[in-house]
């Protein structure tokens, strides 16, 4: 049995079909997992820890560059023997071709399914692959990413900001007090949309949000709060809030300016807690985007290393196990945040994983958990179609931050490549 579930009562259990199992038996037997290659450290880990607690399993993991792997999905899925676990990110048409194996009895007897639905539903989709949150589960991730701002704490206690922003309007007035100060009030990507996306979400406009990125029927983001957005985005760039130079700065660029020491805010992903320990040790700290309105929901972007069990699997009642285990188990939540510096998905009843305390990734962790006890966690932007990212918001946030579009047409032609994208 595996030790970390939840799987209800033993006549529960033999309720369900018979190939649905949580008991795993002591025939030997060998799992195979094909995932990402840079994450190399958190599966082989991850793989080692489930090994210790069903020692009968063998987890033989092969890794491949993300790109690549992406790409073969179809040809793996497709084949006479595929893995057991597949990293895959994007499972609509593989749902749709019928190559997934159904999660939801698994969800049942393993009760992910009282999980926050924020955690699951980028891996629910519809019959017929077009539409994400909503449906069957068809995969579980593995570590999620999260998005919030950092804040630079000796710069924070120069100014008088005792805690962190509990509204935007606070946000702004820290923002100039900064500003004041000679200090950069706020580091960013010429066409990062973070900040933008964050402010829909603020504004009233994360259910638009999360339905458009599920691809939802008739979905849009042509809204007056998306529009409002899109406007106090072009507002701060106007008011100094952000570098002069913005248009010529690029991600890693906006990373380095951070470390330089100058900047209050920085709004990016908690992946980077790892290099603002390193660099910047006890003088970082880390919160969700405040709301427009204190007592309002917090959202976080965030998204998942989704991994699904082909329908042809050979063990999926192991596998279905080992991404319970990961989840759920003491061992395979912490090395989720120790190998790959992520927060574990789950029940809200459980622990926050152990880090450092005061640590930048503390704060994600915790930031993390009050996120999935309000069930906000929304997908980016980016993800809505496969060209949405290079073709449409990178190159419109440009003419966006330097005032050659308005919010309305900015907006407005996000909406259009969409549609076309889609084929709508």
């Amino acid at each position: 049995m595996v030790s970390c579930g939840n799987p209800g009562s033993e006549t529960d259990r033999d309720t369900t079909p018979s190939n649905v199992s949580t008991t795993l038996g002591s025939d030997l037997v060998t799992i195979t997992m094909r995932v990402n290659a840079d994450q190399e450290a958190l599966w082989s880990a991850l793989a080692a820890g489930f090994e210790e607690a069903e020692p009968a399993v063998t987890v033989k993991v092969t890794t491949e560059d993300f790109a690549t792997l992406q790409q073969n999905a179809p040809r793996y899925l497709a084949a006479e023997n595929p893995p057991d676990l597949l990293r895959l990110p994007a499972p609509g048409d593989a749902v749709k071709d019928q190559l997934l194996l159904n999660l939801d009895e698994y969800a049942d007897v393993y009760g992910w399914d009282q999980w926050p639905e924020s955690q699951l539903e980028q891996l629910r989709v519809s019959d017929d692959g077009r539409q994400r949150g909503e449906g069957s589960l068809y995969g579980v991730g593995i570590g999620f990413q999260l998005t919030g701002l950092f804040y630079n704490v000796d710069i924070a206690r120069q100014i008088g900001m005792e805690e962190p922003p509990e509204t935007i309007e606070e946000l702004v007035t820290a923002m100039e007090d900064a500003a004041a100060a000679g200090k950069t009030p706020m580091m960013a990507s010429g066409n990062n949309t973070f900040v933008l996306q964050a402010l829909m979400h603020a504004y009233g406009a994360a259910g638009d949000v999360s339905a458009w990125v599920g691809n939802a029927p008739e979905a849009s983001i042509d809204t007056p709060e998306a529009v409002a957005a899109a406007s106090t985005v072009q507002d701060w760039v106007e008011a100094g809030h952000y570098p002069e130079d913005l248009l010529s700065i690029d991600d890693e660029q906006a990373l380095g300016n951070w470390f330089e020491g100058n900047t209050l805010f920085l709004y990016q992903g908690g992946w980077l807690a790892g290099a603002m320990d390193e660099r910047m040790a006890g003088r970082v700290g880390f919160v969700l985007f405040p709301p427009e309105t204190a007592g309002d929901p917090w959202y976080a972007m965030s998204a998942p290393n989704g991994l699904v069990i082909p329908e042809a699997a050979e063990h999926p009642n192991e596998a279905a196990a080992f991404l319970n285990w990961a989840n759920t188990s003491k061992e395979g939540r912490q090395i989720q945040v120790d190998q790959a510096g992520l927060a574990p998905g789950g029940s809200t009843d459980l622990p926050v994983p152990e880090a450092a305390a005061g640590s930048a990734l503390s704060q994600t962790l915790l930031a993390f958990a009050v996120a999935s006890e309000q069930d906000t966690l929304i997908d980016f932007l980016a993800n809505a179609t496969p060209g949405m990212l290079s073709a449409t918001l990178n190159p419109q946030t440009q003419l966006l931050v330097s005032g050659q579009v308005t919010p309305e047409e900015y907006i407005a032609n996000l909406q259009a490549d969409y549609e076309s994208d889609l084929g709508n």
